[in-house]
């Protein structure tokens, strides 16, 4: 008898980052989305930036940061994604953290954008994962799909050797890595969809030159996959992808 894998279609972004989105990136992938129409689509995480919930935020300009447009932006784009399954990243973390605060005005802040944040999913059927660290992740096509831990220069062979194989954010340096193990994983980042120099802390790192932007895509069976990543060279305006 043959058996006949029935292939479904994925997409999988991350880091847009609510306020400090690019919109030429934001609008690139929904009109990819839209044309793609893929069966999953997954957004991995820092879809808001939280800038102001920082913990070095305090005595800085990011303390005064406007929360209600970086939500809004970030619930905005999850909107127009419509994500078949949405992971929270350390970014969204710093919220579920902050709802414990002794003080009693931002706990209550970060627990009104908690609320926000589960409405929009539950609104979209959209399951929602929680950050979680190490343990964070769903399993779609024998990938793991995770926000991501970890960082440096081998950070994506870093994660593919201790997941096996695996889709993440968290880096924002698009990029493909084998892992060093016998069974021969692949790690992909799927980079950011911000605008470049739009953070003003993470402006003095030098890791930040070479954040990119992109994407990944392709096809999933219940324990299979075959992926694509779209990085976007940072000298061109206009994102040009498969029609």
């Amino acid at each position: 008898m043959n058996v006949v894998r029935k292939w479904k279609r994925i997409l999988a972004v991350g880091c847009s980052h609510g306020l400090h989105a690019d919109p030429k990136a934001l609008a690139a992938v929904l009109k990819f989305r839209d044309s793609y129409k893929p069966a999953h689509v997954v957004h991995l995480g820092d879809f808001i930036d939280t800038t102001a919930f920082r913990s070095g935020a305090k005595g800085s300009s990011d303390e005064s940061e406007p929360v209600q447009p970086d939500v809004d932006g970030g619930l905005d784009f999850l909107e127009k994604l419509r994500p078949t399954l949405t992971l929270a990243g350390n970014h969204e973390a710093r919220l579920w953290r902050l709802a414990k605060s002794p003080n009693a005005i931002i706990a209550h802040c970060a627990t009104t954008v908690i609320g926000e944040i589960q409405d929009t999913c539950k609104s979209l059927k959209s399951e929602f994962v929680e950050y979680n660290g190490i343990y964070q992740g769903r399993m779609i096509g024998g990938y793991r799909f995770m926000h991501g831990v970890m960082f440096g220069e081998n950070a994506i062979r870093d994660h593919a050797e201790c997941f096996g194989n695996v889709v993440h954010a968290h880096t924002h340096r698009a990029g493909v890595a084998k892992g060093r193990r016998e069974d021969n994983p692949t790690g992909y980042c799927v980079g950011t969809l911000t605008r470049r120099g739009a953070m003003e802390y993470a402006s003095c790192r030098r890791s930040t030159l070479s954040w990119s932007g992109g994407f990944v895509w392709g096809e999933v069976t219940d324990n299979a996959a075959v992926l694509w990543l779209h990085e976007q060279p940072s000298n061109l305006a206009e994102w040009r992808l498969p029609s």
